[in-house]
C-alpha cells in the first residue's frame, strides 16, 4: 500500500509506494523517522496494472577499450 511521509519542521511531502521505502528514505536521506509523519494513503490498489505491450529496451555495454 502506498504511503506518504511528511517532514515535521519543513512540510516537505515524499510518496513510496510502501512503508519499507518510506521508512528507509527517513532513515538514510530525512534524518530519521522520529522527524517524519507516516500516512497511508487511501483507496489505491497494492500494485500498479502493466499494460499488455511489450517494450524491448537495448542494454548498452559501459566498458573501456
Amino acid at each position: 500500500m502506498a504511503v506518504k511521509i511528511t517532514h515535521l519542521a519543513s512540510g516537505q511531502q515524499v510518496r513510496f509506494a510502501n512503508a519499507d521505502g518510506a521508512r528507509r528514505y527517513a532513515e538514510i536521506m530525512g534524518g530519521g523517522v522520529d522527524k517524519w509523519r507516516f500516512t497511508i494513503v487511501p483507496g489505491e490498489p497494492a500494485a500498479p496494472k502493466m499494460s499488455g505491450a511489450v517494450v524491448n529496451v537495448p542494454v548498452w555495454r559501459m566498458t573501456s577499450r
